[in-house]
């Protein structure tokens, strides 16, 4: 096992899957929240690998495709997830330019879906099921860690003297 893999293991997957220990989901949240981070990590490194721009549109189409969900769906994740919870804390309810759809979770839902009930929008997500993911599509890709120019992959050893 190389230092990366040991310290991403120590920093990111072992602390979720204790998270994810805890009494009626309640870090639920925060996994969630880790491992969207994570993923755009991991697909900006996809992208680029590809030679491809880690613009919104790419990135909704990766996600797509990593999560096997239609256009629609990754694009109300990215939007009402990602956005929400990276930016605030919490998913996002509204926005000036369109409506978005209203939001739930729950520990039987697929990892996500759109649909529309009773007339209605609805974002279902399950964050134990997509932090899972995250971290599969990370083991199986695991040399993308490092290739980010902008935000290297953190060492541990003292401050040079």
């Amino acid at each position: 096992m190389t230092q990366d893999h040991e310290l991403f293991m120590l920093w990111f997957a072992e602390p979720l899957r204790a998270l994810e220990k805890m009494p009626s989901g309640q870090g639920g949240f925060v996994a969630l929240a880790t491992a969207c981070s994570l993923y755009e990590r991991y697909a900006k490194a996809s992208l680029s690998k590809r030679g491809m721009a880690a613009d919104r549109p790419n990135l909704i189409g990766q996600l797509g495709i990593d999560f096997s969900v239609d256009g629609a769906t990754a694009d109300a994740f990215w939007a009402v997830i990602r956005d929400g919870i990276l930016h605030q804390a919490m998913p996002v309810q509204k926005k000036r330019s369109a409506p978005l759809p209203r939001w739930a979770f729950h520990h039987n839902y697929p990892v996500m879906s759109l649909e529309e009930i009773n007339g209605e929008q609805f974002l279902k997500v399950q964050p134990w099921k997509f932090m899972d993911r995250v971290l599969e599509l990370w083991e199986a890709n695991f040399s993308l860690l490092g290739t980010s120019g902008s935000f290297p992959w953190a060492t541990i050893g003292p401050v040079p003297a």
